[in-house]
């Protein structure tokens, strides 16, 4: 049986690190040919011993420790004694140079209090002459001050500097530093942690940071401290801090007195419009809630106040109403303006509504005051409640004098229910008669057409566009041309010809030169088509262009010689927009000079009866019509239909006899 189990006693691997210990080895050796390789038959084990880790963590005399890396018996007996006054005071401090070298703890190790407990019977964790070390002395200790830093703030009406306040904790058990900024409601910036607990260095290099940090000794009131390039200035400590420095550090009373913030101009605004808001002077937050919002928490189970609600069940809606002036003349470019104030009897509120009138030139706004209780003065507690409002009483509305004026039927009633009797309504009425000041338009500066100039001094923002003549869209499409001469002193301005066309549609004219062989002149275009003006000022139109009329167009006088068919039968179509055309008129004083042309017919007579239009000029000159060029042209036309050149004097004779004929000629269009 006994060499059936031998197998079993071959020496096995260690799993502590490497093979088994050399004694379980011979102890195996020894009992191999023995006893199985059994529990219970062996003396010794090659199994894996016991190696709990160490305990890194532990209680001392009542106090936290850090316990090192423990030694064996061995070593801590071997130990050389240290002296007291080279082992470290705190727990992580560094020894000493003259401390036993084989300490690699750096600290009182648990070893070498073991030796002095024993044999030195001392059994603090530290030694006994020394003080407490400082992350136990200064357990908890945290000093408090009050700081502020200044930001620039760019593009704000309000305010150039925004002010932070913060609240700067130094720990002194190690040293390190956190900063709170302090919560402001409303004000638009990330609060509360503004820099975490750690150390902080005193100066920050280009390379490294500094090992220098900043302790107790660099807090000085009214000085400041550059934390992080943001330069914070120290202006006050709590009281707890005051007297640990006092105490611990020699700090003077005096220098440690508490000194003002500066001036906050965003948040006397912000204090200001909640104050205005919510109707009470002083108060930083906790707007006025509105009256339909009060209604459904109160439908939901929220309890007012009897004072309200009393008052709310006798009043209900009642209001007080006056008719109030603001007379403010004496300012420059002052005005009389009226307004409403309503007097709310639930809740003693004031509201102010303006009184627009028709043309008045102001812009309308709802309300001059919203609804709220209204201060006697600036920074008063007293408001205005309806005894102090009567008929030629003066109000102050926030720096504004507003004279009382009138009232309706329900507030005089309300007064005389009260036993105070009210005057009669003042006159609103201004006695002096406003000037009406009449527009003045600067002259055309040449940009654009002359049309949208003018739009654009009617004084609205966005002008509409000038509006098109209905009756010049009929027209579109026609035509006016004539042919004229270049008046001027000049020899090679003498042959000069020009077309001239007039568009009816929008009154505009453009200038063509026929070009001429062997005439030293390209010809083309002279002027292109635009809206031409008279030497007064006053536009070209229908009735100034007509034949033998002088036109002036950018410096250069012509004078008009004649016109092509469609022109001329367009202008005795329309004899109201040219009057020169008219023939009716022209018959009728042609009929009054019927003898007159037959005397001269007698008086001139040359044997043929015939002539020609300049013979028929001089008639009319003979005879004292005074026709011009066009109503000359136009009577022609009427006696050589055919447009012969001559016609025979019966015709003339004729024509001036007969009866006018209305119907027009025919439109060449």
């Amino acid at each position: 049986m006994i060499t059936q189990l031998s197998h079993y006693n071959q020496v096995r691997p260690s799993t502590a690190g490497g093979w088994g210990s050399r004694s379980s080895f011979d102890s195996s050796k020894r009992f191999k040919s023995d006893f199985p390789n059994l529990p219970g038959f062996r003396q010794t084990s090659s199994m894996r011993p016991r190696t709990p880790k160490h305990q890194s963590l532990n209680f001392v005399n009542g106090y936290m420790m850090v316990n090192p890396r423990r030694l064996s018996d061995h070593s801590a007996a071997s130990t050389p004694m240290v002296s007291l006054q080279n082992r470290p005071m705190t727990a992580s401090a560094v020894m000493k140079e003259t401390t036993d070298p084989n300490d690699v703890t750096g600290r009182y190790s648990f070893a070498r209090r073991r030796v002095d407990r024993t044999e030195n019977k001392i059994s603090l964790p530290f030694c006994a002459k020394s003080s407490l070390p400082l992350f136990i002395k200064h357990d908890r200790r945290v000093l408090l001050f009050d700081a502020y830093f200044e930001e620039d703030v760019q593009q704000c009406a309000i305010e150039t500097t925004r002010l932070h306040k913060c609240e700067i904790f130094f720990y002194v058990e190690d040293g390190t530093i956190e900063i709170i900024q302090k919560k402001l409601d409303n004000s638009g910036m990330p609060q509360g942690t503004f820099l975490r607990r750690s150390k902080v260095p005193k100066h920050i290099q280009s390379s490294e940071l500094s090992t220098e940090y900043y302790g107790v000794d660099d807090f000085h009131i009214g000085s400041d401290i550059v934390i992080y390039s943001r330069n914070f200035n120290i202006v006050n400590c709590n009281e707890s801090t005051r007297q640990y420095l006092f105490e611990n550090h020699g700090r003077d009373m005096n220098d440690l007195a508490a000194r003002p913030f500066p001036r906050d101009q965003f948040a006397e605004v912000v204090k200001e419009k909640m104050s205005r808001e919510s109707g009470k002077p002083g108060v930083n937050r906790n707007r006025k809630m509105h009256e339909l919002k009060q209604i459904m928490e109160s439908m939901l189970g929220k309890p007012t106040s009897m004072t309200d609600r009393g008052m709310f069940l006798e009043c209900g809606s009642k209001a007080l109403c006056f008719d109030i002036v603001w007379d403010d003349r004496e300012r420059l470019y002052g005005d009389l303006q009226f307004f409403r104030l309503q007097y709310f009897l639930a809740d003693d509120t004031i509201e102010i509504l303006p009184v627009h009138g028709k043309l008045d030139g102001r812009d309308h706004f709802p309300k001059l005051l919203n609804r709220s209780k209204l201060p006697k003065h600036k920074d008063s507690n007293e408001f205005y409640t309806w005894n102090d409002l009567a008929i030629g009483e003066t109000i102050n509305v926030y720096g504004r004098s507003m004279l009382i004026a009138k009232c309706d039927k329900f507030t005089r009633s309300h007064y005389e229910s009260e036993g105070i009797p009210l005057d009669l309504d003042m006159s609103l009425e201004q006695n002096e008669d406003v000037p009406v000041l009449h527009r003045i338009i600067p002259p055309y500066n040449g940009f654009g057409s002359e049309e949208d100039s003018l739009r654009s001094c009617t004084g609205g923002l966005n002008p509409p566009p000038p509006k098109r003549d209905i009756a010049k869209q009929s027209r579109i499409g026609i035509v006016l041309r004539f042919n004229a001469k270049l008046l001027s002193d000049k020899d090679e301005d003498f042959r000069r010809r020009f077309v001239i066309q007039y568009f009816m549609e929008d009154d505009t004219i453009s200038i063509m030169e026929p070009p001429v062989r062997n005439s030293g002149l390209m010809g083309g275009k002279f002027l292109r088509r635009q809206v031409q003006k008279k030497p007064d000022g006053s536009r070209y139109g229908p009735s100034d262009m007509h034949v033998g009329n002088e036109v002036e167009f950018v410096c250069h006088k012509f004078i008009l010689l004649n016109a092509d068919e469609y022109s001329y039968r367009i202008m005795e179509n329309d004899d109201r927009t040219f009057p020169f055309s008219n023939f009716s008129r022209l018959h009728s004083q042609l009929m009054e000079k019927l003898d007159d042309i037959k005397h001269y017919f007698v008086a001139s007579y040359n044997g043929d009866g015939m002539l020609d239009i300049d013979e028929f000029e001089c008639c009319c000159k003979m005879i004292n019509l005074r026709f011009n060029k066009q109503e000359l042209i136009t009577l022609w036309r009427k006696i050589d239909r055919k447009g012969k050149g001559r016609v025979t004097f019966t015709k003339l004779i004729k024509l001036a006899s007969d009866v006018p004929i209305h119907a027009p000629f025919a439109c060449a269009r």
